[in-house]
């Protein structure tokens, strides 16, 4: 079941608002979507899909993680970023429960759960994350405006432009208030479907992940069984070897931030009036200006 934009953002804001009917309107749209994506993108089995549906159900049916679709990108691009993650949480479980012992022995013998007593370490995470992001934006607002704003149109499908920013580019460029919103809608517009390639390289990355996980199993579980053959090993090794050079290739590119839906140079160049070399040269020496200040912050703590 296919739902307009509009219909769409609209469901979603009230699923994020925990209404009831949203939610289940929300789930006899998309539960076929949520099945199907284990098996689409990481080619799992049935069963797997089928628990993973459940995980899944369990953490959305609340409404509470639709709150953080902001509009930025489309629905489904955010959509399968979250299924993305939460199948990555939800492996992770997995190979945690199947491997761990969470029972420990004291010393009458007697065994007990520690579980109640592992520290949650989120709310930590979440912290850490909101303060560099704040002293993200504070580094970002000593610069000078007109660098700054070459940043953020570089990076617009992530960042906003503030009201001193947005009547910069009015006189800059002579466009009307609305004329420049409707280009900036129209460049995020285009990067998003930027951001659904990147989303699916990120897809391949874990994929792969998963893949190497399944053969280092199989190949254990393989020799446990029956000696191999050397073709038989030889043939897993190989596999091995060519999903272990994706992956690095793959994590060697997003290293170098190709995973980011970037406005081209010429787009920022045309709008501001400027060369592509200038906005490469202040982009390349701002990032550094950037990384210098955020590592010597967290060299000082």
């Amino acid at each position: 079941m296919n739902l307009s934009k509009d219909k769409t953002l609209d469901l979603v804001t009230r699923c994020g608002e925990g209404d009831e009917a949203a939610l289940k309107l929300f789930f006899e749209s998309y539960s076929e979507d949520i099945y199907n994506f284990p098996m689409k993108i990481f080619h799992l089995s049935e069963d797997d899909a089928g628990d993973f549906f459940l995980y899944a159900f369990e953490r959305l049916k609340t409404g509470a993680r639709f709150s953080s679709f902001k509009g930025k990108s489309s629905f489904r691009t955010w959509f399968y970023s979250v299924l993305r993650n939460m199948l990555i949480d939800w492996q992770r479980t997995k190979r945690e429960l199947k491997m761990t012992n969470l029972g420990k022995v004291n010393k009458e013998g007697k065994e007990y759960a520690t579980i109640e007593d592992e520290p949650d370490l989120r709310p930590d995470l979440v912290e850490e994350a909101q303060e560099l992001t704040k002293h993200f934006h504070q580094v970002l607002g000593d610069i000078g405006v007109e660098k700054r704003v070459i940043f953020k149109l570089s990076y617009i499908y992530y960042l906003n432009l503030d009201e001193g920013e947005i009547q910069f580019l009015v006189e800059k460029t002579n466009l009307s208030v609305e004329d420049l919103k409707k280009k900036i809608l129209g460049l995020r517009s285009e990067l998003s479907k930027r951001e659904e390639e990147n989303i699916r390289m990120e897809d391949k990355i874990t994929s792969l992940y998963l893949n190497i996980l399944e053969l280092k199993e199989k190949q254990t579980a393989t020799v446990k069984k029956a000696p191999l053959l050397p073709q038989e090993i030889d043939k897993t090794s190989q596999a091995l070897k060519k999903k272990y050079e994706q992956r690095k290739k793959l994590l060697e590119k997003r290293k170098k931030g190709h995973f980011l839906a970037r406005t081209p140079y010429r787009e920022v160049a045309d709008l501001l009036g400027i060369t592509e070399g200038n906005v490469s040269v202040t982009l390349l020496r701002l990032i550094e200006k950037i990384q210098k200040k955020l590592k010597f912050s967290e060299l000082s703590e």
